[in-house]
């Protein structure tokens, strides 16, 4: 009898740590990408050399995603993933990170359509983050790299989330954050166009809560100040910020030198310089010290 137990035990545990095909999307093709759930964890990896999690919306067959009404506690998805699909992840609830590990070029349309997570780590091989692909979801914040050379159409469209770095350098489209009301914290440039940022149809709905929004300029504020008068909101001001790179993140400062937010992750684990070790313990009021 304690042998069946134990042999019904062993069983159950390997079964739930299995990694399981995602199947097929919704326009029908075979996704080249498999799964599993361990520790509250989702984890994803391509397969086949392809590494395409698939489509998972169509107007004849609807959502099909097998990662739908998910929760879980982070998501991870691994450098072999190459292609993210449309509405992959739609409903998840994601109570820690989203990982997007080296690999991925480009957030396709829609991709985290949808999602419920604290945080959203975008990795820097990304170039492109396209139209609608954080549309309508629930994130407090995304960490958007400085490689970042495209934000597409509504990419940030009706999010509630609260802080936002973009990148200078980036080529915004039309409507990012669209009618989005919930933003706190926007970390812009210089060159950064408003016009292409706030959906200009909403307006009066933008102002509502107009006073919890700060725009935080790293560049020259009587530019950023211009930016914003020429599309209109000449309500609003840019506060002066400064930035500092440090191993692959971005800490933004106001003019006072305290902390305003953080974007990136560290590229790798090493020991800091001065100036590195400076900058962190200034945010974190400590000091980790490693020996090798």
């Amino acid at each position: 009898m304690k042998k069946t137990v134990l042999i019904l035990s062993l069983m159950v545990s390997f079964n739930a740590n299995a990694w399981e095909a995602c199947g097929t999307d919704a326009k029908g093709n075979t996704a080249n990408c498999e799964y599993q759930i361990e520790n509250g964890t989702l984890t994803i990896r391509g397969t086949n050399g392809v590494g395409n999690i698939g489509q998972w919306y169509s107007h004849e067959n609807g959502y099909t995603s097998p990662f739908q009404n998910l929760k879980v506690q982070n998501i991870v998805i691994e450098n072999s993933v190459k292609n993210l699909g449309n509405w992959a992840f739609k409903g998840i609830s994601c109570s820690g990170n989203v990982e997007i590990q080296n690999g991925i070029q480009e957030i396709s349309s829609a991709a985290f359509r949808g999602l419920y997570a604290a945080e959203v780590i975008i990795p820097e091989s990304v170039k492109r983050i396209e139209g609608d692909a954080f549309n309508s979801t629930h994130i407090e914040k995304i960490d958007i790299p400085e490689s970042i050379e495209r934000i597409g159409i509504g990419a940030f469209r009706d999010t509630i989330i609260k802080e936002l770095v973009l990148p200078d350098s980036a080529y915004i489209e039309d409507k990012v954050l669209g009618t989005s009301r919930h933003l706190e914290t926007l970390v812009v440039g210089e060159n950064t166009s408003f016009g292409k940022i706030f959906d200009v149809f909403d307006y009066d709905t933008l102002f509502t809560n107009i006073s919890n929004l700060k725009i935080y300029c790293t560049g020259d504020t009587a530019k950023c100040d211009a930016n914003l008068e020429a599309a209109g909101y000449g309500e609003l001001k840019s506060i002066k910020a400064t930035t500092k790179q440090v191993n692959g993140v971005t800490y933004v400062y106001d003019a006072s030198g305290k902390l305003v937010t953080t974007s990136g992750r560290r590229t790798e684990k090493r020991i800091y310089t001065i100036d590195e070790a400076n900058t962190v313990a200034g945010t974190t009021n400590h000091v980790k010290i490693r020996y090798r």
